[in-house]
Formats: C-alpha cells, structure tokens, sequence
C-alpha cells in the first residue's frame, strides 16, 4: 500500500508542476512600464471634444520582450478622452488628457492601465499680451505722429485697447491631426494569450 500512495502523491506533484508550466507558456506578460507608441486615426479638437469620448489608435512599434513580439505592429488600441480644459480669450491653453483602454489583435481584447498623456496648446497669455503690447506701439507712434506726446499716450491706449480686442476675438482652439503619435507607459502588467 505505502508504494502506491507515494506513485499517488507523486503523480499530484507532477500534475500540478506540468500545469503551471503549460499556464505559463501560455501567454506572455506585458510588464508595467512597456512602452506602446501610438498613432491616433482621427483628429481631435479641444472645441468640440467631450470626455468620455473614444477613439481609436494604431501601435506603430511592436512590442518584444524576451525575444518574442508580445504586441504586434498595428495592434488597433481603444483611447479614452480623459479630460478637456479650454482656455479662455485672454489666458490658459488648451489641454486635451488622453489614456488608453485597451487593445485588440489575434481576435483578442485585453484590457490595459496606462499613465495620461497630456497634449497642450500655445499659451493665450503670451499670444495676447504681445498682441496688447503691440497695438499699444502702433498706437503710440500714431498718435505721436499726429499729436505729439499727448497724442502718443492717448494713441497708445487706444492701440493697447485695439490689441486687447484683437486678442480676444482671435481665438484658435487646440486641434490634433490624424496620425499624431503619442506614447503611452504601462502602469499595471497585462497578460496577453
């Protein structure tokens, strides 16, 4: 009897070593920090996209690890529209927070945990004040051309309120082109099967 329950015991032993092996090799682990660079498929602007909103990326470099391509060239990857802030006339920037979902190839989805990737517009602040400051000079050296001193202050008011106006209604809101590559790090390890 007692040869029969070590053959059992080690026939257990065997059974559960060779199936964490053939779990194993399975699939493969995309480990946190992978890098995926991305390439968006649509545009996106920063007046009219919503959080929330969805889109659709390419992977345009595969993934190797351990001598094998983990993450296929053209990999189709799910983006999320993390957040949006818009800036006003005068100051701010457009910002447009992107992160990704997941991703889709061999018939597979699997779910990823990316860091954000923030995408920034010029700075309003800056476009206005030069703006400001140069319809004050043109208005300045007007106004001292036809009234001389008195004259090159009011111009200079008047021009700066000119410049100001100018700013404000010159807006242009942030706006990303299809086929922008952004780079996306892993925060969490995926399996892939």
């Amino acid at each position: 009897m007692r040869p029969r329950a070590w053959f059992v015991l080690f026939g257990l032993l065997l059974s559960t070593i060779g199936s964490k092996t053939l779990y194993s090799s399975g699939g493969q682990i995309a480990p946190a920090g992978t890098i995926l660079n991305v390439r968006t498929s649509q545009p996106l602007s920063a007046d009219s996209t919503q959080p929330g909103t969805r889109l659709t990326g390419i992977v345009d470099n595969p993934v190797e690890i351990g001598g094998g391509i983990v993450i296929p060239r053209g990999t189709q990857a799910t983006l999320e529209v993390v957040s949006v802030d818009r800036s006003s006339n005068l100051k701010g920037r457009d910002r447009i927070t992107l992160t990704m979902r997941s991703l889709h190839f061999r018939g597979g989805s699997y779910r990823v945990s990316t860091n954000d990737v923030e995408l920034k517009g010029p700075s309003e602040g800056k476009r206005a004040a030069k703006k400001i400051v140069g319809g004050a000079g043109i208005g300045a050296a007007i106004g001292g051309l036809i009234g001389g001193g008195s004259g090159a202050v009011f111009g200079a008011a008047a021009g700066g309120g000119t410049g100001a106006a100018v700013a404000a209604s010159g807006k242009t809101h942030l706006s990303i082109p299809a086929e922008t590559q952004l780079q996306f790090r892993l925060t969490g390890s995926t399996r892939i099967d």
